[in-house]
């Protein structure tokens, strides 16, 4: 059995908005590529990425929300 490990980070609350945005990205990516793509093997890897991927950002914007506020999660480039 592999050895886990954890990782502690603080962040500003722009910094959060950054990082939760680059993985709403990354996911739409493999979600993509799940969607588009021919071969089988890619298309499994790029599925469980995606899950993966879903699970992390589920965790990081409960948090962020608790911190920051529902906004956090507002990637829009409009002002509000």
């Amino acid at each position: 059995m592999a050895n886990p490990r954890e990782m502690n980070v603080t962040l500003l609350d722009w910094e959060a908005r950054i990082i939760l945005e680059s993985i709403s990205r990354e996911m739409q990516r493999v979600k993509l590529i799940a969607e588009t793509s021919d071969d089988e093997d890619e298309i499994a890897d790029a599925g469980n990425d995606c899950m993966e991927i879903a699970g992390l950002k589920e965790r990081l914007e409960e948090q962020a929300k608790s911190i920051f506020g529902k906004q956090i999660c507002n990637f829009s480039l409009e002002v509000l």
